[in-house]
């Protein structure tokens, strides 16, 4: 992604099968549990850090367009 607006192909959804884990097949119930919960927790976390990094990358368009549009009225 570099920014808003930006055309962004569909992600395939993850499952914990998708993941090079060995023997998940072989885990009691409640493991795969903690396992996903654990699998959907971290993406999670990566989908907002992406989305933090969007929004920074915004700002930091912003901030510069801003800066440009002052220099050009002191000008």
């Amino acid at each position: 992604m570099d920014g808003v607006g930006d055309v962004v192909e569909p992600r395939k959804r993850k499952r914990i099968e998708d993941i090079r884990v060995p023997a998940v097949k072989g885990l009691s119930d409640d493991l795969y549990r903690i396992l996903h919960g654990s699998l959907v927790d971290l993406l999670r976390l990566r989908r907002s850090i992406e989305s933090t990094d969007v929004a920074l990358r915004s700002s930091a368009q912003a901030i510069a367009e801003s800066r440009e549009l002052l220099r050009r009225t002191r000008s």
